[in-house]
């Protein structure tokens, strides 16, 4: 049972935050963490998550409160297994069958109708409930040892750039959580897909990694993609997120000279401007500050939240947009939220 004094004493300030690299001890660790209605963060294939209990209310009230989070932002349950799904939702309809054979685990989550076991702060006070089963298989282990769903948005401070790396994690959050488990620099580097069920049809409520044409090839579906509606079933779809300190605007993927006369009038009046672009348009702008995220959009969205982080020093990021590669509508999304809609 939670312990009312453990909660007091975990809302002090100045915590002391321990990063321990993944290891069997770092597992046991986790675990106990979890177990005692505590979080912690630690590395999936998309982002670093910060997870706890989500049968836990104490728990999941703590996750909002170090992130700073917004508590009508809805939270993905993360599983070890797929086997496990059903314990914690009401029914499954033959196609969500057929998504958590195919996608599962992978950077997908699927939301379905809740049981009462999981706590309704983790839905936003809604029925429904983002499962997903990493694809990392570090992340999986420590679900496992953990012996609870674990509720895990990404492992920041609220609208910041998701973490990718633990140093980001112990950038925002250090103080505020017991513990992080480094396990490297994320693969995918942006959240997972996130899709929904409904009158025969699936949705996307936010790109990731999966697309669109990948849903379609292996699910014999209509897929559609669908904005958030009153009742939020996805994080990221309500408000303002990853932003850099800087101010970020976005240009068109040729848009060459007019980047470079924005860029040369910024940096006319004494600011810091920085260009983000395709390793192959690098010299295109030979003599301006300027970074390649890759060569398409897998690249750029697997570096995207480390270089906000890296170049937010700057008074301003102009980013290209990257449309080529299987994963252009999820980088998108995430390039226009860091600029707020922003372009030049």
């Amino acid at each position: 049972m939670f312990d009312g004094q453990k909660f007091l004493v975990y809302n002090k300030t100045n915590m002391k935050t321990k990063v321990m690299k993944a290891s069997i001890r770092a597992l046991v660790v986790f675990g106990k963490i979890i177990r005692r209605g505590e979080i912690a963060a630690f590395p999936t294939e998309t982002v670093y998550g910060l997870g706890g209990d989500a049968t836990n209310s104490f728990a999941v009230e703590k996750i909002f409160k170090a992130k700073g989070r917004p508590s009508d932002n809805p939270l993905i349950v993360h599983l070890g297994s797929k086997f496990r799904i059903k314990k914690y939702v009401e029914t499954i309809s033959p196609l969500e069958r057929e998504i958590i054979k195919k996608f599962m685990p992978g950077p997908i989550s699927l939301v379905l109708k809740k049981n009462e076991l999981i706590s309704s702060l983790v839905t936003a006070g809604g029925n429904t409930v983002a499962i997903r089963i990493p694809e990392c298989k570090l992340a999986r282990r420590l679900i496992n040892f953990s012996r609870r769903p674990i509720c895990a948005p990404s492992a920041n401070t609220s609208k910041r750039p998701s973490p990718t790396v633990a140093a980001h994690v112990l950038e925002d959050l250090n103080g505020k959580i017991p513990l992080i488990v480094d396990g490297g620099q994320t693969e995918v580097g942006i959240e997972s897909t996130v899709v929904k069920v409904q009158d025969g049809k699936l949705y996307i409520l936010r790109p990731g990694k999966i697309s669109k044409e990948d849903l379609e090839k292996k699910l014999n579906a209509e897929v559609i993609e669908k904005a958030g509606g009153v009742v939020v079933e996805s994080p990221g779809v309500k408000y303002a997120h990853y932003m850099p300190k800087c101010r970020m605007v976005l240009a068109g993927e040729n848009d060459f000279e007019k980047v470079k006369n924005f860029y040369n009038s910024t940096a006319s009046s004494g600011k810091r401007v920085v260009i983000f672009c395709k390793n192959s348009d690098l010299e295109k702008f030979k003599g301006l500050n300027c970074v390649g995220l890759g060569e398409d959009s897998a690249d750029a969205s697997h570096n995207l939240f480390k270089a906000l982080r890296d170049y937010e020093n700057n008074d301003l990021i102009i980013a290209l947009k990257i449309p080529n590669g299987t994963m252009a509508a999820g980088l998108y999304n995430r390039m226009s939220k860091a600029a707020r809609g922003e372009e030049i």
